[in-house]
């Protein structure tokens, strides 16, 4: 099933978790089909791969995920939900046979993070955690930010043979052996960043083998090839930010979503304090190269989706409780600002692939 519908986390304190809103491709604006108010303070969402299932975290009260059906207009019906075992669940997504849902836990506590699987039946109930791991492991130069393990996102590779957890505590990206029958983990490999990188999001390029990684704390991004025989390299560290640009001394700029564009010519990513779209060109090879920031028309933007036909961008500014909607010039990869939305404290958007 795909649609015009933008599912869209909100972590403000309006009484709602999520809007449901329609795209105009026509007119590149947002308009507000539901808000859902069974959850609030969602943190993040993903379609499930059937297309008939949203899974979403929340903090309010029981901090869980949870499990809505997706109606035939769209809209969204609570179904099941498990604790989160932690309280920052950070990410949450399905494996692409369906079977499993992939969740980390940014903080438990004071304690460090988990990462942790939950069986999902067809019907959308999920059931008892299948798997659960805490990473041991050493720790970033920068004490505020990396005192434990922080693991922000859990993502499938491309065959999905592998759960890739980017671990903003320990520079470090973690791959796991995924067995979709049982719902476990086993450790892999590990991918090393530059001490204080941090890193917080990765992408993949749609026919290449190459992986890329936004690194929140230093602002940069890394770039991976990976072969059939699991061997992953890494290759040039870019900025995300303007050459000419100088960090100011407090709360300077960190990073937070990256994304490529469905025509494998353009990777983006996120800028928070920049308040920014980074836009790199990607060579034959994949290999990006720097190309221009966009003002994000608002402050603190977080997470951000390309639609599936790569017409839009649509990111979410936080502190100023906004959605901007941009158009893509698909032979250039620049942006053209078209509309700006109200919602509360918008931090995640999926579409229904």
């Amino acid at each position: 099933m795909s649609s015009n519908l933008i599912y869209i986390a909100n972590s403000g304190d309006a009484p709602y978790g999520i809007t449901v809103a329609a795209l105009d491709y026509d007119n590149g604006t947002l308009n507000i089909a539901q808000h859902v108010t069974e959850i609030s303070e969602c943190h993040y969402l993903n379609p499930h791969p059937k297309g008939k299932f949203l899974l979403a975290t929340t903090m309010d009260g029981e901090i869980e995920v949870v499990s809505f059906a997706i109606e035939g207009d769209g809209k969204l019906r609570k179904v099941s939900s498990a604790l989160a075992a932690g309280t920052s669940p950070a990410y949450v997504c399905a494996d692409a046979s369906g079977k499993n849902v992939l969740l980390v836990n940014y903080v438990n506590g004071k304690d460090r993070g988990n990462i942790r699987v939950y069986p999902i039946d067809s019907d959308g109930t999920l059931g008892a955690r299948s798997e659960h791991i805490e990473i041991d492991d050493n720790t970033g130069p920068n004490p505020e930010r990396q005192d434990v393990s922080h693991p922000h996102m859990i993502v499938t590779t491309p065959d999905n043979r592998f759960a890739v957890v980017p671990d903003l505590g320990t520079d470090k990206i973690y791959l796991y052996a995924l067995d979709t029958a049982a719902g476990a983990l086993s450790f892999s490999q590990t991918l090393d960043l530059p001490p204080g990188a941090g890193p917080r999001h990765v992408a993949f390029h749609p026919t290449l083998p190459r992986m890329y990684t936004i690194n929140e704390l230093d602002s940069t991004l890394a770039t991976f090839t990976y072969d059939e025989d699991d061997n992953w390299t890494r290759g040039p560290i870019l900025s995300t930010l303007p050459a000419d640009y100088q960090q100011p001394a407090e709360r300077p700029n960190t990073t937070a979503d990256v994304h490529v564009h469905p025509n494998g010519r353009f990777l983006y990513g996120s800028n928070r304090g920049h308040d920014s779209i980074v836009i790199y060109r990607l060579d034959a090879d994949g290999m990006p190269r720097y190309l221009a920031n966009e003002s994000t028309r608002g402050a603190w933007p977080r997470a951000f989706m390309i639609d599936p036909r790569g017409e839009y961008l649509v990111i979410g500014n936080r502190h100023t409780d906004n959605a901007a909607v941009f158009s893509i010039n698909a032979a250039t990869g620049l942006l053209t600002f078209r509309s700006s939305l109200a919602l509360s404290a918008p931090i995640a958007f999926k579409m229904i692939v």
